[in-house]
C-alpha cells in the first residue's frame, strides 16, 4: 500500500489555546478509502462544526480523528490496523475537497504528530555490560 503525500505537517502550538495544524493533512480526493493507522474501535462519526468527522480509539487514552471522512461502520465496531474503516467524504476548511485531516491526540489537549507515529523506525540491539 503506497503511502499517502502529506500537504500539510504538524504545527505545535507554543501553547495550546494558541493557533496551530493539530495534525497532518494528507492528499485525498473525494471517495478516498481510508484505512486504520492501527487496531481500534469506532469511537464517534458524526458532524462536528459541520464537518464529517470519524474517530477511532485506540486505546491507552489514543484517538485518531479524520476529516472530512464518513463511515458506514456503528460506533462501537472494531478495526484492525490497515482496514479500511471510512472514506473522504465532505467539505473541508483545509484544502478544498483535497485532503482529509488526521489528527492523533493522547488526552483532551495532548495533540500528537501523527507521522512520528507511523514512520520508519530502525531498531537495533545493545550488547547488555
Amino acid at each position: 500500500m503506497e503511502r499517502p503525500k502529506v500537504t500539510s505537517p504538524f504545527d505545535e502550538p507554543e501553547q495550546r489555546w494558541l493557533a496551530g495544524h493539530r495534525g497532518v493533512d494528507l492528499e485525498a480526493e473525494a471517495g478516498t478509502e481510508l484505512t486504520a493507522p492501527a487496531d481500534g474501535t469506532v469511537s464517534f462519526a458524526g458532524k462536528v462544526g459541520g464537518k464529517s468527522v470519524v474517530s477511532l480509539n485506540h486505546g491507552n487514552g489514543m484517538t485518531s480523528s479524520f476529516e472530512p471522512a464518513a463511515t458506514d461502520l456503528d460506533v462501537g465496531a472494531s478495526v484492525l490496523r490497515g482496514e479500511p474503516f471510512a472514506r473522504s467524504d465532505g467539505k473541508s476548511d483545509h484544502c478544498d475537497d483535497a485532503c482529509v485531516h488526521w489528527g492523533v491526540r493522547r488526552s483532551k489537549d495532548d495533540y500528537l504528530d501523527p507521522q512520528r507515529l507511523v514512520s520508519k523506525r530502525r531498531i537495533a540491539l545493545k550488547p547488555v555490560e
